[in-house]
């Protein structure tokens, strides 16, 4: 079930999204670690981060990016994609 406020994210904003919330939470993400966890460029991955804060599903914070509360919950609750469920 998806947060009445936001619905499902495009798969590259998910994969942004995903590779933050395995993240621990204390330490956070650059820019250039981010796109090559997910295999997109810096600008994608960027445009893709932009979306995310506006969304408030993650946040930027002493030079790297976190997912928030909100974003780690929004993750858990995202049925996996077709065909790879557990």
């Amino acid at each position: 079930m998806f947060s009445t406020l936001v619905g499902p994210l495009a798969p590259e904003v998910a994969a942004v999204l995903g590779v933050l919330s395995d993240s621990p939470p204390e330490s956070g993400l650059k820019l250039n670690d981010l796109s090559a966890a997910t295999r997109l460029p810096t600008g994608h991955v960027g445009r893709h981060l932009r979306t995310l804060e506006r969304d408030r599903l993650a946040r930027y914070g002493a030079g790297v990016w976190h997912a928030t509360v909100r974003g780690r919950r929004h993750v858990a609750q995202t049925p996996p994609p077709h065909g790879l469920a557990a």
